[in-house]
């Protein structure tokens, strides 16, 4: 008889694992939304697919591309280099070049030069394995790009407007590490249909196999002692328990989970986002995909049709990370409103054609200088009960990527477990 694995959310990671493990025991996927995919999701307008959050893929992201051309053969990626800009005093600034840098009057010449002279140590001195777990981003950034350089930048870009905490309470080494992945120095795309090939490809093949996928499917209690859930009034044995939902969901419906490991996972803080997608009907500022904001209701906006230029209209992103969790019920047309008012002070040109808004409260772990310590395992002290998802990938940066990587990971070890 085959064991039964249950999964705990339909995002990329449990789809990843599932679709693996299918072809060893009998998977079950359960899901709340009435979707897959999670963060990766797409939704539908006047007949065209499009992701609710930003997505891109950069040329370091082998396993996102690995993916793609598994389930897309006819999948083009259309590599580019980006423009970068900071939005400031309703300006657009551009950073990521010597020039747009020079121009930048929001530094003096002297904090330009330990901006530009920073920028140079990431590229080529850095090595994030050197820094100490214990040490946090403020003393971190204080040192290498200088107090005034810390407060001016990277006070707005990783703390108010990533996690919405202070920089002495961030890790330096997530954060270096961040900036080891040269991100902004890749080359970046985005397929031409997106990322839904592959929810619907590992969909597929989880069902070849005989695994159950259910959506709309909120379970209301775990039993870890006895190894049951409860989902609809109806009670499902498992063998094996996969989690990938947020730690603060999992240990409210789980009954058998010891003090000190719950206490654990209580630890892990998740920074919300509110994001707006909308149409325009021009680029907003032709060229530049990503722009930060410094001291305005929104933090990010990223120009999807500077990758993928094959929609209608022109698709962009407008989002708030930090702080973002005094939005969360807030209506639609207040968060459109404020959102979009940020737009148009910057680009008062712009026609803005309709707009959606999502919210997730759990975008992302928030790592503090502690969360190496607290970070759970995949393999954990419960009995047969294992995690994945960005909760375990500290230090990469969080993205599809490294959510492919996690399920790929979890099945690895839950095989070497039972196949030995």
């Amino acid at each position: 008889m085959k064991k039964t694995i249950v999964i705990l959310g339909g995002g990329l990671a449990g789809l990843t694992a599932g679709e693996i493990l299918s072809k060893y025991f009998n998977v079950k996927i359960f899901e709340k939304e009435s979707y897959l995919g999670g963060l990766a999701a797409n939704f539908n307008h006047k007949g065209e697919t499009i992701p609710k959050y930003y997505h891109h893929i950069i040329k370091s992201n082998k396993i996102t591309q690995i993916y793609l051309q598994r389930f897309s053969k006819e999948v083009k990626l259309n590599w580019q280099r980006i423009k970068v800009s900071i939005g400031i005093n309703k300006k657009i600034n551009p950073i990521n070049s010597f020039f747009g840098l020079l121009k930048f009057k929001y530094l003096n010449l002297y904090e330009k030069i330990r901006f530009g002279l920073f920028g140079a140590y990431t590229l080529f001195i850095l090595n994030p394995k050197k820094i100490s777990e214990n040490l946090d981003a403020q003393k971190w950034l204080d040192k290498y790009a200088g107090k005034v350089v810390t407060q001016k930048i990277f006070f707005h870009l990783y703390s108010r407007n990533k996690f919405g905490v202070s920089l002495n309470k961030i890790s330096a080494k997530q954060f270096a590490h961040r900036l080891y992945e040269k991100e902004i120095q890749d080359f970046f795309s985005f397929p031409e249909k997106g990322y839904q090939c592959i929810i619907d490809g590992l969909e597929r093949e989880i069902k070849k196999n005989k695994g159950k996928i259910k959506i709309n499917s909120k379970i209301q209690k775990i039993n870890l002692n006895g190894k049951y859930l409860i989902n609809s009034g109806k009670k499902i044995n498992y063998d094996i328990l996969i989690n990938t939902i947020p730690f603060e969901i999992f240990t409210n419906i789980s009954i058998g989970i010891p003090k000190p490991f719950k206490e654990q996972l209580s630890k892990i803080k998740y920074c919300p986002a509110v994001s707006v997608c909308f149409g325009s009907e021009n680029f907003l500022e032709k060229g530049v995909y990503w722009t930060n904001f410094f001291n305005e209701k929104i933090h990010i906006l990223m120009q999807h049709s500077v990758l993928s230029d094959n929609y209608k209209d022109k698709i962009n992103w407008i989002l708030r990370y930090g702080g973002s969790e005094e939005d969360l019920n807030l209506s639609e047309e207040i968060i459109k409103k404020e959102y979009l008012q940020v737009i148009k002070k910057y680009y008062p040109l712009s026609k803005i054609k309709w707009a959606k808004v999502f919210k997730t409260k759990y975008a992302e772990p928030i790592y503090d200088i502690k969360y190496p310590k607290y970070m759970p395992p995949y393999k954990t002290p419960l009995r047969d009960v294992y995690f994945a998802g960005i909760q375990l990938t500290y230090p990469q940066i969080r993205n599809m990527n490294v959510a492919l990587e996690s399920g790929i990971k979890v099945t690895n070890i839950i095989l070497k477990d039972f196949f030995k």
